[in-house]
């Protein structure tokens, strides 16, 4: 993740508890664990689409396209302060993330709200997200 610009390892001090996840074929996966994060976040006022909505908008469509957005919260850089905040410390060293690690509360509403910006001028363009 270092490599792919996700996380940086630092010396800074650490914020954010971690995890320690066994993958499906024995490896070890480091995860931040944002809980106490999560307490101070105040989510965005970007309401996510109901199935109400979803159905709604699809009646008498004829085109359909789905994405598979692969780490989608990864592409969604943090700024310096926001970095701070999801700094860890692991085996490996201490790192942070610079981009959304998943388990941040308001990443699927701020997911959501960048697709729409980047959809907002495409015509009959809609995208609903899926978790």
């Amino acid at each position: 993740m270092v490599k792919a610009g996700v996380r940086k390892k630092v010396t800074e001090p650490t914020d954010c508890s971690r995890l320690l996840l066994q993958k499906k074929y024995g490896a070890f996966r480091v995860c931040l664990d944002p809980q106490n994060l999560n307490r101070a976040i105040k989510r965005p006022r970007y309401n996510l689409p109901t199935f109400e909505d979803i159905t709604s908008k699809l009646e008498g469509a004829k085109y359909f396209r789905v994405l598979d957005a692969v780490s989608a919260f990864w592409q969604i850089s943090l700024d310096e302060d926001s970095s701070h905040f999801c700094t860890f410390s692991s085996p490996f060293g201490k790192f942070k993330f610079l981009r959304m690690p998943y388990g941040i509360k308001c990443a699927p509403e701020r997911f959501q709200r960048v697709v729409a910006e980047m959809l907002e001028d495409i015509q009959n363009a809609d995208n609903f997200l899926m978790i």
